[in-house]
């Protein structure tokens, strides 16, 4: 098996190419900056039948599978998600702060949700010198009327890589650089805008089965896969959504 970590405009070229040869990739997110390229590829990719797993490496992560599960338990819809992804840096001329932050948060959205958004607006800005915004505001409208909120960039003085999901009675918030890392509070939204009721938030450690590193679940999910195990998240249409989204942020 091979695996693609270099600039994204190499991706396509270098994917096509091993998969020609039949060789399994994992490759490094984002799939492309390209949509077309990217639509390509998740067509060559299907065509194919090669297992391709793309790294969008938050969604191994165990503090939130943990997350996802509580609130699939829960068995409320999702209200809102607000994320955050940013820090002072890395800056990559190869690669657009929005490009390089944006996939996580925009697919840890994606994967919580189980679906496109149908409505997609962004701020951006200010601007590198070689052109490319360095920070994004990105707002997903989803069928249900779940909305979230993406904070991404590169020119936090604080590094941030938080995701909240808010449903009608309770606040879920995976902040992995807090302690305890995912915790929930009971918050009845409903009666809170009725009668202005506004608690004071008690929050409780959700368990979480591992503290192995995103990266080392994700290669563990990728082999475990070539095995015969679960590959749900195989292929690129996850990273193809993600482009498209993307895309339309200037």
């Amino acid at each position: 098996a091979i695996i693609i970590a270099t600039p994204p405009t190499t991706h396509a070229e270098m994917l096509e190419a091993y998969l020609e040869a039949g060789k399994p990739c994992i490759v490094e997110k984002p799939l492309s900056v390209d949509v077309a390229a990217a639509e390509r590829l998740d067509a060559r990719t299907q065509a194919a039948g090669i297992p391709v797993l793309v790294d969008h490496t938050q969604l191994f992560s165990s503090h939130y599978r943990a997350l996802k599960r509580a609130v699939a338990a829960s068995g409320e819809p999702i209200r809102t998600i607000l994320t955050e992804g940013m820090a002072l840096g890395p800056f990559r001329e190869e690669t657009p702060a929005l490009w390089d932050w944006g996939p996580h948060d925009v697919s840890l959205c994606l994967d919580v949700m189980g679906c496109m958004p149908d409505d997609v607006q962004a701020l951006a800005g200010p601007r590198a010198p070689h052109g490319d915004a360095e920070l994004a505001s990105i707002r997903l409208t989803f069928p249900s009327g779940a909305c979230a909120w993406v904070q991404v960039g590169s020119l936090s003085p604080q590094k941030r890589r938080r995701l909240t999901v808010l449903t009608d009675r309770a606040v879920y918030v995976w902040d992995d650089l807090a302690e305890p890392r995912l915790a929930v509070a009971q918050a009845d939204l409903a009666r809170r805008y009725a009668d202005r009721h506004d608690p004071t938030l008690q929050w409780t450690p959700i368990p979480v089965d591992s503290e192995t590193l995103p990266l080392t679940n994700m290669l563990g999910y990728f082999m475990d896969g070539l095995e015969g195990g679960d590959r749900s998240y195989f292929g690129c249409r996850l990273a193809l959504d993600v482009a498209r989204i993307l895309s339309q942020c200037r």
